[in-house]
Formats: C-alpha cells, sequence, structure tokens
C-alpha cells in the first residue's frame, strides 16, 4: 500500500493532517507552496499501538504515560518497504535538497483547535535524517502538553493520528506570519503582517522582537507601522537551524519593502476567501519571490457591535427580561445550529445589549457570509462533486422532517402551558412554568437559526446556479424570483384571512364606518355586527399569539385586537387586495414552469440535483416563516405568565404596574420566591424601566466601535447633502409623495392612502400597510429584509437603512424616492399632515 503522496493529490484531512491538507489545498487553488509529500495518517494508524488510559488527576503518573508512549513510539524501526519508499520519493529532488518535516496530526489546524506548538517540527534536515525526523514527529503525538490539548478541546486520544509533511526547505531571507483579520481590532478589512529576517522561527516561536504593520486591503495602505529594534534572527546551520545576533545596521530596518507587505496582505486576503474563513499564514520571501509555508483557519476574533443587522430584527428598546431569556435562546441555538452545519465562527457573542438597543457583531455576519457550503465555480465542475455533495449535506435534507416531527412536541407543550390557570399560583409554582416554558422554547428553538441560515444559502446557491446557466443576472433574479412564489408562507395565510374579513367588513357600510373610527372604538361596537364579529373571534382565537413587538413586554393580538381591526380597516380601503389576491394564485404555475425552464437548461446529470435544490429552496423558505410564527406562541404565555405573577405583587402592595417585572432578568425574576420583593429589587426595577423609556426618546450608536460618534456619514448611510439621503436600494421603481411616519401599531389607523410609509423596520403583521403605500422608506434593513421583499412584491419603490430616517422626517413631508439607486430627495414640507 502507497503511504506516501504529493501536494498535488488531495486527500481527507483524515489522512493528510491538518497541516498536510492544506498545504495541499493551498497548491491546488495555485499559491506558491514550496513543493512536498505527505506520509499519511493511515501508517501510523496501522504500525504503532493505542495510547493507554491517562491518569489525568496525578500529574506525575500522567507525565510518566506520556514518556513511555513516546518512547515506545520513536524506538520503533520503519519497515523497510516504507522506508525504501520514503527514500524513493526523496530521490526526486535535488541531492542537496534540505527539507522542512512537519508534524500533521489529524486533529490540528482545524478551526476551532489550531494545536500551534504541540507537536514538533524539524528544519533544514538532509535526506539521510528524514526517516528519524518522521519518527520524532510521530512520538510527539504524546508530549504531555499535547495529550492535554486534546482532553481540553474534547478531542479522543484514541482517535489520535499523525501524519508527516516533508517540504523543501525555503533558505528565507525574510519570513513570518499575516492574520488576514487583525486579531487585535477585528477589523476584517485589517491584515496583521508580522516578520523578522532570517527564517519564520523567530517569530512563529513568539520570543523574538519582530516588526509588524497592519495593512487596510480595502484602501491598499499600511494604516500601522511598528518597526522594532531586532536583537537575533534564525539561519539555516549545517544541520538544523541557529540563532544569530542581526548586525546592527539592519536592527532598526524594517524586514519588509512596502510593496512586500501589500503582496503578504493581498495574498492573505486570497487565501482567506479560498478557504471561506480568516487564515493565520506563514510566508517566506526568498530570491524576491513570496512563498506560502502554511495557512490555518484563525480561531479567535473580537466582535464588532453594530446596528447594521440587529436594527432590522430588534428596531426598538428590548426589556431585560425578554432580552435575557432570548439570549440565553438564542446562544444555544447557534452552537447547535453551526455544529449542525459544519460551521465554524470565529467570533463569539453574536449580540449584546447596550442602552436597551440590541447590537448585533457586524463580523459574524460577515464571516458566515464568507461561508459558501457549495462552491459553484462551473455547472461541469458541479456534476463532479455530486457525490460529495450528497454525503456533505444529508442532514439539509433531513432536517425539516426532524423539525416538523418535533414541532408535535412543542405544540402539545405549549397547548398544556397555555391551558393553566394562575389562580391559587404561589410563588414557587410560578417559577416552575417559568422554567418549564423556557425549557419547552429553548429546546424547540435549537434548531431554529440552522434552518434560516440554510434557507439563506439554498436561496444564493440556487441564484448562483440559474445565473451559471442564464449567464444574464437580471434573467436569473427574475426566474428565481418565479420560482419561489410557489413557496407560500404561513404569513401569506394570515394576510390572505385577513383580507377575507376586510371583504366581510366592505360589505356592510355601517361596520365600515366604524372601523373607520379606529381600532379601540370599533372593538367596543362589534357586537352590533355579530356574523363579523363571530369571524373576527375566530380570527383572533387562531393568531392571537402574533406579536405587534419582538418584546414580550408589549401585549400581542389576543391582547390588543384593535391593531387588528386598524389592519382590516386598512385592507378594505386599499385597492392592490385584489392584484394581491391575483399573483397568489398564479404564483405556483409561474414557478412550475420557471422550474421546467431551469431543468431543460440544465446538463441531464444535473437535473436531478437541480429539482432537490428548488424543493429544499421552497421546503426552507417555507418553513423559515413558520418557525417564526410557531416561536411567537410563547410570547403570550411569558406576557401572560408574568403578568400573573406581576398581579399578585401589586395586589401585596409590591408593584404598581404587574408589567414592571419585564425590567428584572432572568436570574432575578427565577429568584422570586414569595409576595414580595426587596427593597434593592424594586429600585433595580424603577432605574432599569426609567432607562428603556429614555431609550426610546435617544438616537442609539450604530457602532459601538465608534461610540460618542453618533450617527456616521458616508455612503449608503443616510448622508445628507442637499436634500439628498443615500439610502441601500430595497425595491426599484421612483415615486413621489407625501411621508406618513409609523413608529408602532398605534399609527396604523390613519396612515392615509398612497402615502410614503417610513418606519423603523416592517414585520410580516405590518403587511396590509404596504397596499396602502405609495413608497416604504426605513431605518434598517438591506434588499433581503422583510420591507424590502414585501415592498418588491406589491410593486412599490424602497430605500432601507437611511439612518435615523423617523427623526429626519416628518408626517407631512414630501419627498421623491428612487428605489433603484437608493435615494431620497426632499422636495417640500406640508404645513398640516394628511391625516388632518
Amino acid at each position: 500500500m502507497t503511504y506516501i503522496t504529493g501536494f498535488e493529490r488531495l486527500l481527507n484531512i483524515e489522512e493528510d493532517g491538518g497541516k498536510g491538507h492544506h498545504l495541499k489545498q493551498l497548491t491546488a487553488f495555485g499559491f506558491n507552496v514550496p513543493e512536498g509529500v505527505v506520509v499519511g495518517a493511515s501508517f501510523y494508524r496501522e504500525n504503532y499501538p493505542a495510547p493507554p488510559a491517562f491518569t489525568y488527576e496525578d500529574e506525575a503518573k500522567l507525565g510518566e504515560q506520556c514518556e513511555e508512549m513516546a518512547e515506545k513510539v520513536s524506538s520503533m524501526p520503519l519497515p523497510e518497504a516504507f522506508a525504501s519508499e520514503l527514500r524513493e520519493h526523496l530521490h526526486r529532488f535535488p541531492a542537496e535538497t534540505r527539507y522542512a518535516v512537519r508534524s500533521s496530526s489529524t486533529y490540528e489546524d482545524l478551526a476551532g483547535a489550531a494545536f500551534a506548538g504541540q507537536h514538533e517540527t524539524f528544519l533544514n534536515v538532509t535526506a539521510d535524517e528524514v526517516a528519524e525526523k518522521v519518527r520524532e514527529c510521530f512520538a510527539s503525538l504524546w508530549q504531555k502538553h499535547a495529550v492535554l490539548y486534546r482532553r481540553y478541546q474534547g478531542f479522543s486520544q484514541e482517535g489520535a493520528s499523525m501524519a508527516v509533511v516533508i517540504q523543501r526547505m525555503i533558505a528565507a531571507e525574510t519570513a513570518g506570519v499575516a492574520f488576514s483579520v487583525d486579531p487585535v481590532s477585528g477589523n476584517l478589512d485589517y491584515v496583521l503582517v508580522e516578520g523578522n529576517y532570517g527564517v519564520g522561527e523567530s517569530v512563529v516561536g513568539g520570543e523574538a522582537v519582530t516588526d509588524s504593520w497592519v495593512v487596510d486591503t480595502s484602501q491598499g495602505r499600511i494604516v500601522e507601522r511598528r518597526v522594532s529594534e531586532k536583537e537575533y534572527y534564525v539561519v539555516p546551520a549545517e544541520r538544523g537551524v541557529k540563532t544569530r545576533l542581526l548586525p546592527p545596521e539592519y536592527r532598526e530596518t524594517p524586514c519588509l519593502s512596502d510593496e512586500q507587505i501589500l503582496e503578504i496582505a493581498g495574498v492573505a486576503k486570497k487565501i482567506e476567501r479560498e478557504f471561506q474563513t480568516p487564515q493565520d499564514i506563514e510566508w517566506a520571501y526568498a530570491d524576491g519571490r513570496l512563498y506560502i509555508l502554511q495557512a490555518r483557519p484563525q480561531t479567535t476574533i473580537p466582535p464588532r457591535f453594530t446596528r447594521d443587522e440587529s436594527a432590522e430584527r430588534f428596531p426598538e428598546p428590548l426589556t431585560p427580561l425578554t432580552w435575557s431569556y432570548v439570549e440565553d435562546a438564542f446562544n444555544a441555538s447557534l452552537e447547535h445550529s453551526l455544529r449542525l452545519m459544519n460551521v465554524h465562527l470565529p467570533t463569539r457573542p453574536w449580540f449584546a445589549l447596550r442602552n436597551c438597543y440590541v447590537y448585533g457583531n457586524q463580523n459574524a455576519v460577515r464571516l458566515l457570509a464568507l461561508n459558501k457550503p457549495i462552491e459553484l465555480r462551473t455547472v461541469d465542475t458541479l456534476v463532479d462533486e455530486l457525490t460529495f455533495i450528497e454525503e456533505k449535506f444529508r442532514w439539509v435534507m433531513e432536517l425539516p422532517n426532524a423539525w416538523m416531527r418535533d414541532l408535535d412536541t412543542y405544540l402539545i407543550r405549549v397547548g398544556k402551558l397555555g391551558a393553566v390557570s394562575f389562580d391559587g399560583f404561589s410563588a414557587p409554582d410560578f417559577q416552575r412554568y417559568f422554567k418549564e416554558l423556557f425549557s419547552t422554547a429553548k429546546e424547540y428553538f435549537l434548531p431554529n437559526i440552522a434552518i434560516s441560515m440554510t434557507q439563506g444559502f439554498l436561496t444564493r446557491t440556487l441564484f448562483e446556479y440559474i445565473a451559471a446557466v442564464k449567464g444574464d443576472l437580471y434573467e436569473a433574479q427574475t426566474m428565481l424570483k418565479q420560482i419561489i412564489t410557489a413557496s407560500g408562507t404561513k404569513t401569506g395565510q394570515i394576510n390572505r384571512e385577513l383580507y377575507e374579513l376586510a371583504k366581510e367588513a366592505k360589505r356592510t357600510p355601517e361596520l365600515m364606518s366604524l372601523l373607520a373610527e379606529g381600532g379601540k372604538r370599533a372593538l367596543a361596537g362589534l357586537d352590533r355586527f355579530p356574523d363579523f364579529a363571530a369571524s373576527f373571534r375566530s380570527f383572533i382565537d387562531n393568531y392571537g399569539h402574533r406579536e405587534i413587538s419582538f418584546d414580550y413586554y408589549k401585549p400581542t393580538w389576543a391582547e390588543a385586537p384593535e391593531v387588528v381591526l386598524d389592519l382590516i380597516h386598512l385592507a378594505a380601503t386599499s385597492g392592490k387586495q385584489e392584484k394581491a389576491g391575483k399573483k397568489e394564485k398564479l404564483g405556483k404555475m409561474v414557478s412550475l414552469k420557471a422550474t421546467q425552464e431551469l431543468l431543460e437548461l440544465s446538463p441531464k446529470p444535473l437535473r436531478y440535483f437541480v429539482n432537490e435544490l428548488v424543493r429544499l429552496t421552497l421546503t426552507y423558505t417555507y418553513i423559515d416563516d413558520l418557525e417564526h410564527f410557531q416561536t411567537t406562541r410563547v410570547n403570550l404565555l411569558a406576557r401572560r405568565a408574568v403578568g400573573a405573577l406581576g398581579t399578585k405583587l401589586v395586589n401585596a402592595g409590591q408593584l404598581t404596574d404587574p408589567y414592571d417585572l419585564f425590567f428584572l432578568v432572568k436570574e432575578e425574576l427565577e429568584s422570586i420566591d414569595s409576595f414580595e420583593l426587596s427593597t434593592e429589587m424594586r429600585e433595580k426595577i424603577a432605574l432599569r424601566k426609567e432607562a428603556y423609556l429614555r431609550a426610546y426618546e435617544q438616537e442609539p450608536a450604530w457602532d459601538l466601535t465608534k461610540e460618542g460618534e453618533g450617527m456616521p456619514t458616508g455612503e449608503n448611510d443616510g448622508e445628507e447633502s442637499e436634500g439628498l439621503l443615500r439610502g441601500i436600494p430595497g425595491s426599484p421603481g421612483e415615486c413621489e409623495g407625501v411621508i406618513y411616519v409609523v413608529r408602532g401599531p398605534e399609527d396604523f389607523a390613519n396612515m392615509p392612502d398612497q402615502a410614503i410609509l417610513v418606519a423603523r423596520t416592517t414585520n410580516p403583521a405590518w403587511t396590509p400597510l404596504f397596499y396602502k403605500a405609495k413608497g416604504l422608506i426605513t431605518e434598517s434593513g438591506g434588499p433581503l429584509s422583510h420591507g424590502a421583499v414585501t415592498a418588491r412584491e406589491v410593486g412599490i419603490p424602497a430605500v432601507m437603512c437611511v439612518r435615523g430616517a423617523l427623526k429626519r422626517f416628518k408626517t407631512g413631508e414630501r419627498v421623491r424616492l428612487d428605489g433603484r439607486r437608493g435615494h431620497v430627495h426632499r422636495t417640500s414640507v406640508q404645513t398640516r399632515t394628511p391625516a388632518s
């Protein structure tokens, strides 16, 4: 059996080990990698004994066990057949070649575990010494620090194996490392380059003084220079390497030119794009050429908290209690989902709460966007990868069925919790209820982030495939939209039922007059219309958990049915509802035709794959909406339970508002063991409520790395110049009209027909507003946000992410929208509002 392969033959990481596998990938990607070979890990597995059961609780004993195991491995001679194969490979190199012999454990250089420095590397090795150094690499698998590192990382000792890289040694003039993302600032556009004269050991070892630079690759310039007084460097010796003092004239001289620094930074970003994750790279210059000696994933990157993503999902301040429960469940789901998807995310956490506003880790968003589960280079290469794709993404096909099965359990548990009466509950009874409710929600939510992420990557992959076969991005966008129209959503179903109620209302002029007076007044007089009232109550029974706000602090439709009556009135007075209904009916037919066209354009070997890709995209689009609909069932239960406990505390004279408990955090709420609150807890509630109400009056900083700077200015961020504001294109088209600012459901009732809707963001419950709107402006979101997608569906222009829009615009002001360019032009200001 052949155990040794050249860099040109790519095997899996279980055979080549982490280092060897990445070097082969770098070679395949076309980077300048010194040639070499890899001794496969299967040789180690088949020729060396299993480790003992290590005694971790006894340091001395563990040390002895590791030494014995390493000695056993290093003393075993290599089989003659293998030694002969090794000599044959080395004879292909020039006789004077020196080698770097490097350990390549099957566990090292992984996304979550670098194993940096845990195993042996030998530099400047002669051909005669290679076999001995291979044995020493094998033995280094059992060094005590490597054994402990594996245990800390959760790896099995029995599963550990070792490949060995044997690579042509570069007699470097300068060498060092580069991080494709600056690990200090966390700025994803910054590359950190560190180097010294000689070979890279003085840099990699971390003990020598080195030079370093930070390069802004978006601008192509060096933004930081740290040229140090270097003391020594490492150079090749007759055998191995040695440390020498630097000549005085080199000590304060930068070891790299600006051109070399920029070249390293550019190559680092190319490597990052190929591996689809930030990289820790070893490089060397020799004879004026840049060599890449190694690349492995960066394991940690600092977060960068901004409102870029979270402003869409969390537009308003959140109460501490809601956030503490949501954050716990979200973090659990994120870790579960990343494991399920086999995706490494080197930055945590995803969200943070500052001044009652939620900030998202924009580094996490951008790094996940780098990840392309299917690299669609050409249609032909896709044919070759079909078997690999099917095996790697089997979980994508299995998850919808598993999720639907588990949904039944969740709904049964939610039904039981919803039937509970809180009369006679003691404080411990409430605690048991809270724990069961949170446990139910958290367990159900575990795979839901994976569903959302998968829906995104399936949609992107389908678009890229359509673009590849159509050869035109605009035609690809059109076909993708046609195909996805057949997905159907729970939100669409709810909106159709709401429009049926609107049709029913339109048949009774007296009822329409009542609805025109506003939801609250209409609710009080609804009994005069018993048939409509019965239909309306049935609608609320089915969808009363639908949220008005993400925050559990805010009532749902069941507790604020007047909001739904306002939506019904909006739908009844909109002239676009029939158009929406017709589009719904035609959707499946259009989708089927577009899918058939795509299959006809596809090569025969790909047609089953393409059909499955379409099917899964539609499936995930549907369940992504459905999981949100089902998740919000918790909102109503959480609010009811907190309100019931709060009412008992109000009756006991401990609170003035039962929902003030939302100004505690999860741990504090769950510590209440009687209907009496401590003075400290009441003070916390008062202070936090004050801060929460104050947050509504403040514009949150957009980027926490630039705190104190207020709203940023610049392209696509709401900058205003001579009446022009720039945002992000959301839906094409142009229109001119009068602004109507909607801060929340309380503003629904008075929205005039053909107004330009301005909001922080929108959610599915706001959809009827779009059928009265002439255009849309939001403070947050992008082309894939709810607002943009819905605007495109109903055919109105939309400009997204105009920062501070609610403060910049006033109801009654006249503007002109250009949705294709993302521009808003002020034209004039009216003195009277449309509703006045």
